[in-house]
């Protein structure tokens, strides 16, 4: 004797986790994706105002000894200089491999090619 198929007919409500007659979960879903078009009284209102100020408390430029109360007329002074500006961070610079270095790292990977065909049935170049 076989069990009857409780679902058979029926569609899985991934919100309620349960089955649902197909009359019930279009209705479900009509009512979500009411609620999710909604428009809301405050819909289109900023929470706060977004300003961006030009000015910031006097910083003296690296380029010409001056002091700039503005963001603008810094930016202005160093692309006239031809200084790139970077933010707070170290820049940081890989030594240049010596030769060794660079001789080992090509002896690796003709080895890892080498193994990786082997493994496919090729042979090793």
């Amino acid at each position: 004797m076989t069990m009857p198929d409780l679902t058979a007919g029926k569609k899985f409500d991934r919100v309620s986790g349960t089955w649902l007659e197909p009359q019930e979960y279009d209705r479900r879903m009509a009512e979500w994706e009411e609620r999710a078009f909604m428009r809301r009284s405050s819909q289109g209102d900023l929470c706060a105002p977004m300003i961006l100020r030009d000015d910031m408390r006097p910083v003296q430029s690296m380029t010409n000894g001056k002091l700039y109360d503005s963001k603008s007329n810094l930016r202005k002074e160093y692309r006239r200089a031809g200084v790139i500006e970077v933010g707070s961070d170290v820049p940081m610079k890989r030594p240049e491999p010596t030769r060794d270095e660079k001789k080992r790292a090509r002896q690796a990977r003709l080895a890892s090619i080498g193994r990786a065909l082997s493994q496919k049935g090729f042979g090793a170049p």
